[in-house]
């Protein structure tokens, strides 16, 4: 004889985490909001992924909605400000070491004092017009 599966545990399986978010229709997604709602204020640590406890709700169980934790979508605001911080400190990083590296090509040879550049004049023929002040 088969094992039959309860109520309960057949409402709360999209909260198992899988590889793609469980989809409901509308009509699932409104009638199990309440508790979807309850199970997701309850949770205070976020999960790994953004979309592990994901729940899409849409017509035919096509998607167009997705219901996350709060605490998941605050994690991951929280990461992608710390990950655009350390973007940021790189590409700053990244323009020093080449303004170095051209400081020590052009410091290799002599230029002969007619060639000279003014920092204005070299930083706006190697695209840092930014660092010069007007």
């Amino acid at each position: 004889m088969p094992r039959r599966t309860s109520s309960a545990a057949k409402k709360n399986r999209h909260l198992q985490r899988s590889s793609s978010p469980p989809v409901l229709t509308v009509e699932e997604g409104r009638q199990q909001l309440h508790t979807i709602a309850r199970q997701f204020g309850e949770l205070e640590e976020a999960s790994e992924n953004l979309t592990d406890r994901a729940v899409e709700v849409g017509p035919h169980r096509r998607g167009g909605l997705v219901l996350l934790p709060k605490v998941d979508v605050e994690e991951a605001e929280r990461r992608r400000v710390e990950l655009e911080r350390e973007r940021e400190e790189l590409l700053d990083d990244l323009e020093v070491f080449g303004i170095s590296l051209l400081a020590e090509e052009r410091l290799s040879s002599p230029t002969p004092v007619e060639q000279l550049l003014t920092i204005e004049e070299l930083a706006r023929e190697h695209g840092f017009e930014d660092l010069v002040a007007e």
